[in-house]
């Protein structure tokens, strides 16, 4: 099917993301928490498109991200589940944690190598996502978005042969979509997993 030429094709992705996780949403999820789901994954679809054409991610975008839940929290629904117990302050030290952690892989990749690994666009992309997801769910968020962008470059060098080492990866176009798994595992974590 070709979309007509006045469709974005990247507004239309997003719609579908957001559409997709608001059903989702709606069927394990309470209003409130299903609305907040669908729109972190438009937001993360906008980061996932931007960083894949571009390698950025855009700093209106994390402004977005960040002011949306803190809004969210301020208003009585903490992004990051029903059962957790934050004030301000823990949102703002998961914020500082979760993209201090990143600026620390950042600059370590950047002393030791000579060459910028992490944009400054992912880390703050970090930053935002610790309002959503906290400082103990980033870990499984960042593993996530590793193991994705590993695969694909596993992928890509079996299917075009070596992969050089100075071949950039938009590496927020794997975080954008594991935070929102990240952050939807995190509404069940009163659910025992083992």
């Amino acid at each position: 099917m070709q979309w007509p030429e006045t469709i974005d094709k990247r507004l239309a992705a997003v719609a579908i993301a957001a559409l997709a996780a608001l059903v989702v949403g709606l069927t394990t999820l309470p209003l409130p928490r299903a609305i907040l789901g669908a729109v972190l994954a438009a937001l993360m679809t906008l980061a996932t498109i931007e960083d894949w054409l571009n390698f950025r991610v855009p700093n209106l975008l994390n402004l977005a991200l960040a002011a949306i839940g803190v809004a969210a929290f301020l208003l009585g629904i903490d992004p990051l589940g029903e059962d957790v117990e934050r004030s301000l302050l823990g949102i703002i030290a998961d914020a500082a944690l979760t993209g201090g952690s990143l600026l620390l892989i950042r600059e370590v990749y950047l002393r030791l190598r000579g060459i910028e690994g992490l944009g400054l666009g992912d880390v703050k992309l970090g930053a935002a996502a610790g309002v959503w997801v906290g400082w103990q769910q980033f870990a499984l968020v960042v593993f996530l978005g590793t193991l994705a962008a590993l695969l694909f470059v596993l992928a890509k060098s079996r299917h075009q042969g070596h992969w050089p080492a100075t071949a950039r990866i938009p590496y927020a176009s794997f975080l954008a979509p594991a935070i929102w798994a990240g952050w939807y595992l995190a509404q069940w974590s009163n659910l025992p997993l083992f």
